[in-house]
């Protein structure tokens, strides 16, 4: 996102924002080190590459830190029943208290080794691994069944939805997955949503990001999809979903909101 300090300033004053308007949250690269995110009860939780743990207000750009710098092995993380749950390098599962950054482990050592893509969904926490099985996750004691056939080893990011998992696959095709049956569904036009860089729902639909810089909202159920605002999004290396926004956080480390309504 090539975007101006004087946009910025025009954006930010706009009382009337229209989808795919955007503002810049707190300072200019100020969460550089960024190695895994996630949003847990409105608040968004970062983790860096220092092993620290932050939860930051979205509305204000205000942070601050939980806990020691004892994360820096974390490979995901993901808010889901209350709480924060990290996997490891090692495949480990670990619960993290969001008040405090305090940490305990969760089911069998190196159980989710090989993880390459992990959602959540009613509270139930999802993952695919690297020889393309999904599972679900209890997360309150860590226990674990495989849903359907090993089939999803091209995933590339999975997102929850309205009672239903959605996939990307690595060609950019969108497919709805039964998350009781693990049976999936093609949506949409085949390669529709590639070459996608970053995802997140937010009250019941998708958005992405591709490497064109192109801001995109999908209704995953119907398959349908529009571009939001300007091809300006490019620099984009994660969203997040929160409240009625949407959240991006830039390769230089610098968070924005956009307006999605």
């Amino acid at each position: 996102m090539n975007r101006l300090l004087s946009l910025v300033v025009v954006t930010s004053c706009c009382a009337l924002a229209a989808p795919g308007d955007w503002k810049m949250v707190g300072k200019k690269g100020e969460f550089g080190a960024t190695a895994a995110g996630a949003v847990l009860d409105g608040k968004l939780y970062t983790l860096e590459s220092t092993g620290k743990l932050y939860v930051t207000d979205p509305n204000t750009g205000v942070w601050k830190q939980l806990g020691k710098p004892e994360f820096g092995k974390t490979e995901w993380l993901h808010g889901a029943a209350g709480a924060l749950y990290s996997i490891e390098r090692d495949g480990n599962l670990y619960r993290i208290n969001p008040a405090n950054g305090s940490w305990v482990q969760v089911g069998e050592a190196g159980g989710w080794a090989n993880t390459i893509a992990l959602t959540d969904l009613d509270g139930t926490l999802y993952s695919i691994s690297k020889d393309g099985r999904l599972y679900a996750t209890n997360p309150a004691d860590g226990s674990w069944k495989q849903i359907g056939k090993a089939e999803f080893q091209k995933t590339a990011v999975l997102a929850g939805v309205s009672g239903m998992l959605y996939s990307i696959e690595r060609d950019g095709s969108l497919f709805a997955i039964n998350p009781k049956t693990g049976a999936w569904k093609q949506k949409g036009a085949a390669g529709a949503w590639g070459p996608t860089i970053a995802i997140t729902s937010l009250n019941g639909k998708l958005y992405t990001v591709e490497t064109s810089g192109k801001f995109y909202v999908t209704e995953p159920a119907a398959g349908t999809w529009k571009q939001l605002g300007k091809a300006e999004f490019g620099r984009t290396r994660r969203m997040f979903g929160v409240g009625d926004k949407v959240y991006t956080l830039e390769n230089d480390g610098t968070l924005y909101a956009v307006w999605v309504n």
